[in-house]
């Protein structure tokens, strides 16, 4: 039996050693501290880069790093530019902190942004924390959702170009996205009956064919025959999305979470709602993974004055998420 008193261990891996993600993490901790947070806060990266940032803020508390890099000198430490030093470190941190949380040292992970174009530098594959993530653990199928409080958007298609969207779109791929989400709220957000809210492709779901077909062609249907398989849910749509995020507005949620057929179609609405209050969540794996909702933002890089809401965000619902599986399990 799990007990639900010992301090929740969160691993921290620090991202880009050039972006905004030691800053974040930094501002992260001096939160923790002042809330008076029992959880532990690891930091997987650079202490070299860690020390050096913690001194431009004026964060005098103290921290424990996991050192990623340690036959790598960060004493001239690259700030908003490309640096092979850093993608070695964002790489790395991320491989420790997987292991940590297989070996029970750690209960979840929490990754700052990092750089993919980084990868290019050391001549390794081009590629995201969610890949990396979704392979080491070898799921056939993870599912990429922010939320915050009101708003939670699950990606059918991703980073995907625009024109490729609709012929990567299919019924099948619906149904697995909407499994592992509705597996998802039940398990990390504790909602036993989840509401899902299907989007249409198309400008006004289609117009009845009038503005795309697939709606009519497929969608209409794999959303009524989800809607009857998963018997503890409620799957409802196609929606049109300019009317449907504005349902969102109140105080009310009307649905648990929104499925989102591409990239901007979610994110958009979630950040006008959400932007420094959300997280990055990846379902569909055996542990908790947040994340910041945002990047690296080279261009305000070493200023001091990134916002670091996301990170404590994402932070706090990797705690909350952790108690909730020990309470679970207990």
């Amino acid at each position: 039996m799990t007990s639900s008193k010992k301090p929740v261990r969160l691993a921290l891996t620090m991202g880009d050693a050039a972006g905004i993600g030691p800053e974040v993490i930094v501002k992260t901790l001096a939160h923790l501290d002042a809330t008076d947070s029992p959880m532990e806060a690891v930091v997987y990266g650079s202490g070299e880069v860690m020390r050096q940032e913690a001194r431009a803020l004026g964060y005098a508390g103290e921290f424990e790093v996991v050192e990623v890099g340690p036959e790598l000198d960060f004493t001239s430490r690259p700030v908003g530019q490309l640096d092979r030093r850093a993608a070695l470190v964002q790489w790395r941190a991320l491989q420790r902190a997987m292991e940590d949380v297989d070996q029970g040292l750690a209960d979840a992970i929490v990754t700052a942004p990092w750089n993919k174009a980084l990868f290019e530098l050391v001549e390794m594959p081009v590629v995201g924390h969610t890949e990396v993530l979704q392979a080491h653990y070898g799921r056939e199928r993870v599912v990429m959702m922010l939320g915050g409080e009101r708003l939670k958007v699950a990606l059918v298609t991703t980073h995907v170009a625009l024109s490729e969207v609709s012929q990567r779109l299919n019924a099948p791929l619906l149904r697995e996205i909407c499994a592992v989400t509705l597996a998802g709220l039940r398990e990390r957000f504790g909602i036993d009956s989840p509401r899902l809210a299907v989007c249409g492709l198309n400008p006004h779901a289609g117009e009845r064919g009038h503005m795309g077909d697939e709606e009519l062609v497929w969608i209409d249907q794999a959303v009524a025959e989800l809607d009857r398989e998963f018997l503890a849910a409620e799957i409802s749509g196609p929606w049109p999305a300019d009317t449907l995020f504005a349902k969102f507005r109140g105080e009310r949620t009307p649905f648990d979470a929104v499925i989102c057929m591409y990239h901007d179609q979610g994110l958009i609405p979630l950040k006008l709602l959400h932007f420094g209050e959300s997280a990055n969540i990846t379902l569909g794996l055996p542990i908790i993974r947040t994340s910041v909702d945002h990047g690296t933002a080279y261009d305000i890089a070493g200023a001091g004055v990134a916002d670091a809401g996301s990170m404590i965000y994402a932070t706090e619902l990797a705690a909350t998420m952790v108690a909730r599986a020990r309470q679970r399990a207990s």
